[in-house]
């Protein structure tokens, strides 16, 4: 199942950090919702991708 760890406005912030999810191989997907872009991960992946984000300081 696909859980949203990221939510932003700023589609340049969410290309950034997908590449940084990649880097380090977690699968990941992109999802618009109204005004909003919504990164997606596998219920598995949500602690290393939270790592990620943390350390991205986006």
């Amino acid at each position: 199942m696909w859980t949203s760890v990221y939510m932003s406005k700023d589609k340049k912030d969410v290309s950034l950090l997908r590449k940084a999810l990649k880097d380090n191989s977690i699968i990941s997907m992109i999802r618009k919702r109204d005004d909003y872009f919504e990164i997606l991960v596998p219920s598995q992946e949500i602690a290393s991708a939270h790592s990620v984000i943390i350390d991205t300081e986006i």
